[in-house]
């Protein structure tokens, strides 16, 4: 059995210690990456223990309605840590090669717990390799990416239960509002994932940080939000017209194969990473005006010329269809918060303003590229990967933002 109270010394006692300083930065690294595997296998150990608790029928002993009520009231865990909790309990044993994985620590309960999500609606014939394809790629990614993976294995598998999906989202549509005492305006609701994602689009392009004077935006990201929505609502009355947002106006962009959207294969993503099916797409597309952006065989728009420092609206756009946002290896941030950046510089060396010597970064890894030893290389395919310094990587071995790997494509 384990000494839960020999566990609980230790880490007091490292606590206690304040000795990770004495770590070098390559040592610290690499005390984190464990610290989180052992946070992994606590999460296992919990959902093993409620799992028996469940067989047991501790719950109706206690007086409990459920498993996932037991959690709540004994352990004072939130009802969604419980709930989360009790479905791990109800949906591993369907994915046993996922609970392995979480029982050995190489993956979190959040990304086990989207795997089994996925695999309850995939076809039972297909189950087991969708599994191994979302656990080859867990370790590599957050759960949030892990979502999207799944999102696009679970089209690829069955098109039309996905549709279905989506169909169920639109149903679940609702905008609710009212007024408090102080004559303040609040609501909450639900949009279907392609209005959800032309609300973002616009929303995102409106709420961008504005420095005063040189400093800082002093808004919270909530502050930024609402003052974008009243600004589109203002701009919308008045002018039927939005702001610039990275160089272009804010559009809704769905990017996919001609061939996919034609014979309604595989997914469409969208600049904010979301992901509809090629069905929906279909639907959307028959009240739309469809704007071709031409690519070559590997995905790669052509070039838009050289003509011009500033990348012009075309050339930000097909920047923006390749990067799908910061191209800096494990950032998040969308096209419309970044910069069009010049790999082989403009002033010194008159590069280029192309697709082949550009690419898209936060202000954040703007600042890193050039102010440290990061380098930047374009790969055969015209996707740009990151060589790293010697202090980071001794080998230099190239890396890329996992939004643009091919492999995910395949």
């Amino acid at each position: 059995m384990l000494d839960i109270k020999a566990v609980k010394t230790l880490l007091v006692d490292h606590l206690e210690a304040h000795d990770v300083y004495t770590l070098s930065e390559k040592e610290h690294l690499a005390f984190l990456v464990e610290l989180e595997t052992l946070t992994n296998l606590v999460t296992a150990v919990k959902v093993d223990a409620a799992e028996y608790a469940e067989d047991r029928g501790l719950h109706t002993a206690q007086g409990c309605r459920n498993l996932a009520t037991l959690l709540r009231s004994h352990l004072k865990i939130s009802p969604a840590e419980a709930k989360r909790r009790s479905l791990l309990v109800e949906d591993l044993p369907g994915v046993p090669s996922t609970k392995d994985a979480l029982y050995a620590g190489t993956i979190s309960g959040d990304h086990a717990a989207v795997i089994a999500d996925v695999i309850k609606n995939i076809p039972a014939d297909a189950a087991d390799e969708a599994e191994d394809i979302l656990l080859s790629y867990a370790p590599e990614l957050t759960s949030r990416e892990l979502a999207q993976a799944g999102k696009r294995v679970r089209s690829h598998f069955d098109q039309a239960g996905a549709f279905a999906d989506e169909q169920k989202a639109v149903e679940s549509r609702s905008f609710r509002m009212g007024k408090d005492q102080h004559g303040s305006l609040f609501f909450n609701g639900c949009l279907p994932p392609i209005e959800g994602a032309i609300f973002e689009e616009a929303l995102h392009a409106v709420s961008k940080p504005r420095p005063t004077n040189g400093e800082q935006d002093p808004r919270t990201v909530e502050q930024r939000y609402a003052d974008g929505l009243c600004e589109l609502v203002t701009v919308a009355m008045a002018t039927h017209d939005l702001p610039a947002s990275g160089g272009v106006r804010p559009q809704m962009v769905v990017t996919m194969r001609l061939d996919y959207l034609e014979e309604k294969l595989r997914t469409g993503y969208t600049d904010w990473d979301g992901e509809a099916t090629a069905s929906l797409i279909r639907q959307l597309a028959c009240d739309a005006e469809l704007i071709p952006v031409v690519l070559n065989g590997e995905s790669i728009p052509l070039d838009y010329g050289r003509s011009a420092r500033t990348a012009p609206a075309p050339l930000r756009r097909a920047l923006a269809l390749r990067d799908k946002g910061c191209a800096f290896p494990g950032c998040d941030r969308p096209p419309a918060w970044t910069e069009a950046h010049h790999v082989l510089h403009w002033v010194e060396h008159r590069g280029p303003t192309d697709l082949n010597n550009m690419t898209l970064l936060c202000s954040h890894h703007h600042h890193v590229i050039h102010q440290e030893d990061w380098k930047i290389v374009f790969a055969e395919d015209g996707r740009p990967d990151f060589i790293p310094p010697t202090w980071v990587d001794p080998e230099q071995k190239p890396m890329r933002n996992i939004r643009v790997d091919p492999r995910l494509a395949a």
